[in-house]
């Protein structure tokens, strides 16, 4: 006889890989307190959207996902609107799908069962941490590691430290723990993700800093496995970080560094706190001290008082600095955000037409550095197993923005990692071949060549916007 359940649970993630950390907890709440969980829209008795409300047309996305949901889902299923945008819109989604019951910001994750069970929460939520169980749902072998809530930064374009508050930085013990947890369950790729990647510890007793937590995280790894940064911001990075990328065995030589723009005025602007000279010494010095490192980064376009010369220097500052992945938004203006209120405002239609042409350049200049990568082995995340191959990522290729690998070969056990030889790349995404009883290969520079093959030209970068 079937266990009897508190109820099934759909859950849909939008926006970033902070929301889909936040999804994993709730879920891990709920189907631990009894409820279960379905794929089916239909057979649910509880929708949970978690919401993002970084950009206006997120929101939007949001809001016609709960509609979708509402209109797909059962009779007598109660709908939940979670996330960035319930936190802060909560008024614009109940005019817009009355058939929300219940809107759980970012800080009420643990609070949500009391609620849907009819218990009013009581004093402050609950902090979530390593103790809390967790359905992690990304692909097969990898996991985000969230290991600060909010910002301490004040961008001008930016709105987050409005949803989410101010930097809570998760102790470096909490986070060890979880990442045992992670390995024990078979993840063979930890990505650390942030608001502000690079300020995590500035708040704890002691002020431990980014190199401090990357040393922590790697020393629980085992010899195959890949450690990730992700959204690091481009200034304070110390020399002892870098020599972590290039030296230890489980640090991936990969940097998410949102630059954002190449124009000392925009950036000005942006309240950024960087000049479009200190951030070219700073990828020169990255690249110095990391041999190989793959630099992703994302830019902003048509930002108050980007004029045509601006714009010029934005496109040259991208060709030269070629950065292997990158991807680019156009500025919208967001309620309660500084640039909304600054002058000279780009018309939108010239600010969708900047980010076309951005993204362009990005994705030439893309293609020429990643050329690097043609004929060499490298080391592959196996996602999907599949007859006569399998689909995953290369060490250089981030979860979800970076393009995928199809990787020809026996078949593939998933979640594992495989020295693959890439025969060619087509924008973001890759073809290659398993290499048999190769060594493992290190990341990094490129070491071992083989038969000239092809790449295309054709691509533009992917389209997520990154802070």
């Amino acid at each position: 006889m079937k266990a009897r359940t508190a109820g099934l649970v759909h859950a849909v993630t939008l926006g970033c890989p902070r929301n889909r950390v936040d999804t994993e907890v709730m879920l891990g709440d709920l189907l631990s307190h009894g409820y279960g969980l379905t794929t089916s829209v239909r057979q649910a008795d509880v929708v949970v959207v978690n919401t993002c409300g970084f950009l206006r047309e997120a929101r939007q996305e949001s809001l016609e996902v709960l509609r979708e949901m509402a209109r797909r889902m059962r009779p007598g299923a109660r709908l939940v609107a979670a996330g960035c945008m319930a936190q802060t819109f909560a008024a614009e989604i109940r005019n817009a799908v009355p058939e929300v019951e219940l809107i759980s910001g970012v800080r009420e994750l643990l609070q949500l069962r009391g609620r849907l069970d009819g218990v009013a929460p009581r004093g402050p939520a609950p902090v979530p941490t390593a103790q809390n169980p967790r359905l992690v749902t990304s692909s097969p072998g990898s996991a985000y590691l969230k290991v600060s809530e909010g910002c301490n930064r004040r961008c001008s374009f930016c709105i987050i430290p409005r949803i989410r508050g101010r930097q809570r930085s998760r102790p470096l013990e909490d986070l060890t723990a979880e990442t045992r947890a992670l390995l024990a369950s078979g993840i063979r790729e930890v990505v650390l993700v942030a608001e502000d990647l690079s300020a995590w510890g500035r708040d704890l007793p002691g002020r431990p800093g980014l190199a401090t937590l990357v040393e922590g995280i790697a020393r629980e790894m085992p010899g195959e496995a890949w450690l990730r940064l992700m959204y690091v911001y481009p200034s304070g990075i110390e020399d002892r970080l870098l020599d972590l990328l290039a030296t230890h065995p489980v640090v991936l030589p990969y940097l998410d560094l949102p630059v954002q723009h190449g124009d000392d005025g925009v950036l000005r602007a942006m309240r950024r706190g960087t000049r479009a000279r200190d951030l070219r010494r700073l990828v020169e010095r990255i690249r110095t001290r990391v041999p190989g490192v793959v630099i992703r980064t994302t830019f902003l376009v048509g930002h108050p008082g980007e004029d045509g010369p601006a714009f010029d220097r934005l496109l040259d500052f991208a060709r030269e600095m070629a950065f292997e992945m990158a991807g680019a938004f156009a500025w919208s203006p967001e309620p309660g955000s500084h640039a909304t209120g600054l002058p000279g405002a780009v018309p939108q239609a010239e600010r969708i037409r900047r980010k076309e042409v951005l993204e362009q350049v990005l994705a030439e200049a893309a293609d020429r550095s990643r050329s690097r990568f043609l004929g060499q082995v490298h080391e592959a995340l196996v996602e999907e197993a599949e007859d006569r191959g399998a689909r995953g990522r290369a060490w250089f290729q981030a979860p979800e923005v970076d393009g995928r690998l199809v990787i020809r070969g026996s078949r593939l056990a998933e979640g594992r990692l495989v020295p693959v030889r890439v025969r060619s790349i087509d924008g973001n995404d890759l073809t290659g071949e398993v290499v048999p009883g190769h060594p493992r290969p290190v990341p990094g520079p490129p070491a071992d060549p083989g038969p000239a093959p092809r790449i295309a030209t054709d691509r533009t970068p992917d389209r997520r916007g990154r802070r």
